[in-house]
């Protein structure tokens, strides 16, 4: 699945989905500007780099709508949107954890590593240092678009449509 991220104002931005498998699908105006790191910029290398599968983008990867993107063209089939909700709830575990890893890995980044960093659920602190690191990698790229430029990065396959361990467990 290919991901884009396009600078579309001087304080906005749009994230739009595509791939094998995938709904097409978009989020404008996405939430969360930065002209450093957008928020969802932030969700994609956290659970890309520490592999939450059930997150937002492992979601959008499974077929799903994480709840927050909107197909392109015609609206969703009963089939489509059924899927996306069943993955909404299925995953919810990896939705939060997601969220909480991009709060701490944010203050930890934005404090130049002066932050404490900690293990946090289940994920390790060298994980989190990792993240502050590839944060710095898509950082140097988008603070460099204009208005109308994008960036463009991979899900990983690794994290393709299986359901994460937490959404196993939950179904045992």
């Amino acid at each position: 699945m290919n991901v884009t991220f396009t600078r579309t104002a001087e304080r906005r931005y749009r994230v739009s989905v595509e791939g094998l498998g995938v709904v097409s699908a978009f989020m404008e105006p996405a939430p969360g500007y930065d002209a450093r790191l957008p928020h969802d910029l932030a969700h994609f290398v956290v659970e890309s780099e520490i592999g939450i599968a059930g997150g937002v983008f492992g979601q959008l990867a499974a077929g799903g709508h994480a709840n927050t993107f909107r197909p392109l063209g015609e609206r969703p089939r009963s089939r489509v949107a059924k899927r996306a909700k069943r993955l909404a709830t299925t995953n919810r575990d990896d939705a939060i954890l997601s969220e909480k890893v991009v709060g701490i890995v944010c203050r930890i980044w934005t404090s130049g590593g002066a932050a404490p960093v900690r293990d946090v659920d289940g994920v390790a602190a060298d994980d989190l240092r990792r993240v502050c690191r590839a944060f710095d990698a898509v950082s140097a790229v988008w603070s460099k678009l204009g208005i109308g430029e994008s960036m463009t990065l991979t899900w990983p396959e690794r994290l393709g449509q299986k359901p994460s361990r937490r959404a196993r467990r939950s179904r045992s």
